[in-house]
């Protein structure tokens, strides 16, 4: 940006933008988001007009605008036909100084309008969703202040709009874990699990010794029952049946099957005189003569199976205190496998408030521990621009600012991905070729601009290309540098050494100063782990956590060192041979 652009831009606009990015970082919703960028953008950018637009799947949605005549608010285009869908599917800002004299722009539909130059800017490429478009009434070739501008604000509008997809997805969760156990009346059967449940019951051998000691009867059982299956859970066998725990009937020979459509007690003393049992196929094929089965019935209605007992004597078993202890003996195993589900219930609901509460506290910890080193770096260049205007070293301020507000963006993921990692699933990366010596060295001037007074001495001899998730490994070596100038001598300079060895990338973060203890060697990537801070010192103990699960996921490990002369934090990882160098 030239003096003269600069000259019509007071130092004040820096100041608004600053506040306004970070009203658009602190929205917790869409509309709060749009809001902020309609009431803000236009005064900011010095347009004409300002519009907000969103991708509903091949079409543009033009939902907000704030413009000195109307423009599309309401309206939706198909994304190939405006410049929009093409700033999102391409990823890239487009700058349209004459709308006459560019082919991306469908003439028609700005005939009606005031516009006759535009920049449109992508939120949170690639594959984004959003855009911002800033407009003028007359042709106009967007000065860089302008563009960065309109681009910074997009880049706030991607972080706020991954917090607010993040709170939504941690309150869903949430919510759910919430709400009160409840039993499945149509999970699927698993009948080995019922056979465990029933076994698990304590008072089972006694219920079924009882029922036979009172009926002076050889043989009882709890059966679980379904459409097609009759199977043995516990029994008590005087009489020789020989049906154990896992012995099944075919469905169709007992009584079993009739009692789990209509769920009545099935009772008679002698099958040879009961005139509804006396053909009845079930006591001719076992040889029964009594029998007694009472439906064993779940508390949400689910038909579990029956209490049940038979003998090939007569017996004396009609009568209401058979009948009676019997239901309450059916009612005592129900009621006793519906506790056993709700404990599991409640042990697995506290098992996802302890995870979710780790997340809330993991939320939180990382967005507070890891944007500290863009904000200071927005922060302090956003003082100095303030107070000196405009200088040779604007420029590279500005870009700096800039490069934080974007990362800041990616740094929002991290906080699913700390979740992933904590709850074993390890931190997902988008790898790519990446010129990571380039990538460190914006990591370490981001650093140079918050610490200025602090020396970082840098000497990178890697490879020029390396397959990395570029935003993860700025986020590592951020932390550890930012280790390193936390804990190391404020005298002595942070030093950073890249070289490849044996087939391995090695960079060491090496600060002099006092050594770590032996004893908090072992304890220093544990989460929240600060170790012995001084008083002007802060943090959350999550920045080496945060690294070592990183290195974990491009297979790699990160070393520590540390005594009278240096500390030194070694990170390793394989790399192919023959990846040229710098």
């Amino acid at each position: 940006m030239a003096l003269h652009d600069f000259a019509s831009t007071s130092t004040m606009s820096l100041a608004s933008l600053t506040r306004a990015t970070a009203l658009i970082l602190h929205a917790r919703t869409h509309d709060e988001i749009v809001e902020t960028i309609r009431s803000s953008a236009r005064a900011l950018v010095g347009c004409e007009g300002i519009a907000i637009i969103r991708k509903d799947g091949d079409l543009c949605h033009y939902v907000e605008e704030d413009a000195i005549g109307p423009l599309w608010k309401g309206q939706k285009f198909p994304v190939i036909a405006c410049i929009s869908g093409w700033a999102m599917t391409k990823g890239q800002t487009a700058v349209v100084p004459d709308i006459s004299k560019d082919e991306r722009i469908p003439h028609e539909l700005y005939a009606s309008t005031f516009v006759k130059a535009l920049v449109m800017a992508p939120v949170q490429a690639p594959n984004a969703l959003w855009a911002i478009g800033a407009y003028w009434s007359y042709p106009h070739k967007p000065t860089q202040w302008e563009i960065d501008t309109l681009e910074a604000l997009a880049s706030a509008a991607a972080s706020a709009l991954e917090t607010v997809g993040l709170i939504g997805a941690l309150s869903d969760d949430l919510e759910k874990a919430q709400r009160p156990p409840s039993i499945d009346a149509g999970q699927k059967d698993d009948f080995p699990k019922d056979i465990e449940r029933v076994a698990g019951i304590a008072a089972v051998p006694t219920i079924l010794d009882v029922v036979l000691r009172m009926t002076g009867m050889g043989f009882a059982a709890v059966a679980r029952v379904t459409e097609d299956r009759w199977i043995t859970c516990q029994s008590l066998d005087h009489a020789g049946f020989g049906l154990k725990p896992g012995d099944e009937l075919p469905i169709e020979s007992t009584i079993c099957n009739e009692i789990r459509d209509h769920r009545e007690v099935v009772v008679f003393d002698d099958s040879a005189e009961d005139p509804v049992y006396r053909d009845h196929h079930t006591p001719r094929v076992y040889g029964l003569r009594s029998y007694i089965s009472v439906p064993i019935v779940r508390a949400n209605g689910q038909f579990f199976g029956t209490l049940c007992a038979i003998d090939p004597d007569p017996a004396k078993l009609n009568n209401p205190q058979v009948l009676g202890t019997f239901r309450l003996f059916a009612e005592l195993i129900s009621y006793h496998l519906d506790a056993g589900e709700r404990l599991k219930a409640a042990q697995d609901q506290l098992g996802r408030e302890q995870q979710l509460s780790e997340l809330r506290e993991q939320f939180i910890a990382v967005l507070g521990h890891d944007l500290r080193n863009p904000i200071a770096a927005i922060d302090a260049g956003t003082s100095r621009l303030l107070k000196e205007g405009w200088t040779d070293r604007s420029p590279l301020i500005l870009g700096l600012m800039k490069s934080s507000i974007a990362r800041m963006g990616g740094l929002v993921d991290n906080v699913m991905d700390l979740a992933r990692a904590r709850l074993g699933g390890g931190i997902s990366l988008n790898i790519c070729e990446d010129d990571l010596a380039t990538t460190l060295s914006h990591v370490v001037d981001e650093l140079r601009v918050a610490h200025p007074e602090r020396s970082i001495v840098v000497e990178l001899n890697v490879p020029a290309a390396l397959p990395v998730d570029r935003l993860r490994m700025s986020q590592m070596f951020s932390n550890l540098v930012s280790n390193a100038l936390t804990h190391g001598s404020e005298n002595g300079p942070v030093r950073v050494v890249g070289d490849v060895r044996e087939g391995h990338l090695e960079i060491c973060v090496s600060n002099r100063g006092k050594p770590i203890p032996p004893e908090m060697l072992d304890k220093l990537f544990q989460p929240f782990h600060r170790g012995d801070l001084r008083p002007n010192m802060q943090g959350l103990g999550l920045g080496l956590y945060i690294a070592s699960e990183i290195a974990k996921a491009h297979q790699g490990t990160i070393a520590v060192h540390s005594d009278d002369i240096q500390t030194r934090f070694t990170f390793s990882m394989p790399v192919k041979h023959g990846a040229s160098r710098h």
